[in-house]
């Protein structure tokens, strides 16, 4: 049974039902920034719900254009925002009584026009970054310890094209693939040339290498082989700057991984490409965008080979690792991290449980006032299903 789906932003496609498989989670939640939507599905007025880790979140701009993540459910008498909520001005409005809530969640406002209630919405740290909108989570309702380092500022390049994919799997197990080498040649008959060993610092992972077809090439296509530079972001955000010296061509390209359910995730992937023989003026962006599209389906079709492992594999905590996997214990290393309380972790093929408690120590940070207060999502347990 198909496990996985790809399409564009259209997330009213349901999934397939789970398989046999499905039953646990491999891993926990993690703690982090995680994408639901895209700048260009948020116009100021518009209120939209996505799914973060078991619960919906409510994301609404305001009609000054102020982003904002609230819990679903309206404190007076539980009402979904999601459904039938509007925004009014800088308010967004319950659609049961008409209550509205200011930036700050709030109520300022009955449907009777009578002194409103000390009642507030449930917050959530958000942030808007190169078009992608984000929602901070953390298992103890801590504030971002970290945030997202945009792209630097250049002329040339469009806004993204992306595609949405939903499948079975874990967002450690995604941005694992980056480094594990090693099924390069079996899933995408190609290989990959390490130009930078992968280094660590903080909530950043960082790696560079270039891609060729794997066998005997022709020159012109060795010379055209990409070089990635790779900064990843937590265990949901992954930045690549793509090259190809030989046409002078660059590429953006952003994937973020999204837990939904214990067992499911959301993958965003876009990229935003710039031509530098054609210089920076209004034709060379059209062109650049016009190239996007097609160009994201190719990668796409690349990407997509990896789908039907994912969706089937599990989890295995203690692997058997051989020269050539790249470095898949320091990554696994630096991801404990993000996986604030201890917790147990068990696989089909290894039912030993390993306690991770050596995450690193991090810095609390104040949230800006925008997202106060913060509300955290439940943590779901092993057994605990959406």
């Amino acid at each position: 049974m198909q496990v996985w789906s790809t399409r564009l932003a259209d997330r009213r496609q349901k999934r397939l039902g789970p398989t046999q498989t499905e039953q646990a989670p491999r891993l926990p939640y993690p703690d982090g920034w995680f994408a639901l939507a895209t700048s260009q599905e948020l116009r100021p007025g518009a209120v939209v719900t996505r799914r973060l880790m078991g619960e919906d979140v409510v994301l609404y701009r305001t009609a000054s254009g102020k982003l904002r993540a609230v819990r679903p459910y309206c404190p007076h008498l539980g009402a979904h925002l999601g459904h039938g909520g509007t925004v009014r001005g800088e308010n967004i409005v319950c659609p049961f009584h008409h209550f509205q809530f200011n930036p700050e969640g709030a109520c300022v406002k009955t449907g009777y026009d009578t002194p409103p209630p000390k009642a507030r919405l449930g917050a959530l740290h958000c942030r808007e970054v190169d078009d992608l909108l984000y929602v901070w989570q953390h298992a103890e309702g801590k504030p971002p310890t970290w945030e997202i380092e945009p792209w630097p500022e250049e002329e040339g390049y469009p806004v993204p094209y992306g595609m949405w994919h939903s499948m079975r799997e874990h967002p450690q197990d995604v941005i694992e693939n980056i480094i594990d080498y090693g099924h390069f040649t079996p899933i995408h008959g190609t290989v990959g040339e390490v130009l930078i060993e992968p280094w660590f610092e903080g909530a950043a992972m960082h790696s560079g290498f270039r891609i060729r077809p794997a066998g005997n090439q022709a020159a012109w296509v060795s010379a055209a082989a990409p070089e990635l530079t790779v900064r990843v972001q937590g265990l949901g955000i992954a930045y690549a700057d793509i090259s190809v010296p030989k046409i002078g061509c660059h590429i953006r390209s952003v994937l973020t991984v999204t837990p939904v359910d214990p067992t499911h995730v959301e993958i965003y992937v876009s990229g935003s490409m710039r031509f530098d023989r054609l210089g920076q003026g209004r034709a060379a962006t059209t062109f650049a965008a016009l190239v996007a599209r097609p160009l994201a389906w190719v990668g796409s079709y690349d990407f997509c080979k990896d789908f039907p492992i994912w969706s089937h594999k599990t989890y295995v905590e203690r692997p058997r690792l051989a020269k050539g996997d790249g470095p898949i214990t320091n990554y696994r290393r630096w991801a404990r991290q993000f996986y604030s309380a201890p917790h147990e972790t068990a696989s089909v093929t290894e039912t030993a449980s390993v306690t991770v408690s050596e995450a690193a120590p991090k810095t609390e940070t104040e949230a800006t006032p925008e997202t106060e207060p913060a509300a955290v999502l439940p943590r779901r347990t092993r057994a605990a299903r959406p």
